[in-house]
């Protein structure tokens, strides 16, 4: 961790903290909103296939976000859903295969990342863009997903948006539960803050924190989907799959792979040609 990102670090605790100290409430707001902000910023440099798209820009909630498009007259086409702290500039390597099967590709920047607007993010606001996409676009054959891109995406299917398309989750954030533990944990906060957290999510969204659950939503769809996750995840654990390995839906193929971890999972080159043959 360079000098910089430390300090970055020890200022977001202080703010909790001070924030805490005056009330749980505020401190969960403070912690909540820190949650939602991505820091981390990904490579910025267009790799080539990039630069041989057509740009797109749709309006979300007053705000602009921005994707890229290719082969646009396709009768199929895919969207790629990036995950947090991250942007269509790192699935780069899935255009050219994509592309030689026939169809057209679509790579948004979620809110408040890569060159799109906004500062914080959730996902039911990044499952609001896929929603517009498709009622700008059409109906996608096809969605590859990784991390924070998963959840949002079931959220979005949950209704049954969108039926019959091929849902790739790669590194899924099965559980929000899990992840706003480990930013707890991450940050040291006390249990009631991290329960104070909880009561602010219910409160602003009217939904528990189970409700933000791909254990909870994907029974319930009817997608085919494969499901990627790796032995040594230690950002969306393996461990959270254990009802749906358990409940082993007929309609979810599963890859558990080992030794890719949560972000080299995408890019390896056998997930790849798995994702390609499957979609």
């Amino acid at each position: 961790m360079t000098t910089a990102q430390k300090l970055t670090l020890f200022s977001l605790k202080s703010s909790i903290k001070i924030a805490s100290f005056f009330s749980s409430q505020w401190g969960a707001s403070v912690a909540f909103n820190i949650f939602c902000t991505p820091y981390r910023k990904p490579r910025n440099v267009a790799p080539p296939i990039f630069h041989q798209t057509t740009a797109i820009e749709i309006e979300v909630d007053g705000l602009a976000i921005r994707g890229y498009q290719w082969n646009p007259d396709a009768k199929k086409k895919v969207l790629i859903l990036h995950g947090f702290e991250s942007r269509a500039y790192n699935f780069d390597r899935y255009i050219t295969p994509l592309l030689g099967k026939g169809y057209g590709v679509i790579a948004m920047d979620g809110k408040a990342h890569g060159n799109s607007e906004g500062k914080t993010t959730t996902a039911p606001e990044y499952a609001a863009m896929i929603k517009v996409l498709e009622e700008k676009l059409g109906k996608f054959d096809g969605f590859i997903s990784h991390s924070f891109g998963g959840i949002a995406l079931c959220l979005y299917q949950e209704n049954h948006n969108n039926p019959v398309a091929k849902m790739v989750l790669i590194a899924p954030a099965t559980e929000t539960k899990s992840a706003i533990d480990l930013f707890s944990h991450f940050f040291g906060l006390a249990p009631k803050i991290k329960a104070s957290i909880y009561a602010y999510i219910k409160q602003k969204s009217g939904k528990d924190i189970f409700h933000y659950s791909i254990n909870r939503i994907a029974p319930k769809l009817t997608n085919s989907i494969l499901w990627i996750h790796d032995k040594d995840d230690d950002i969306t654990p393996l461990s959270d799959l254990k009802p749906l390995l358990e409940l082993s839906p007929a309609n979810i193929e599963f890859m558990i792979t080992e030794g890719l971890g949560h972000r080299k999972i995408y890019k390896d080159p056998v997930v790849i040609k798995r994702i390609i043959d499957f979609i």
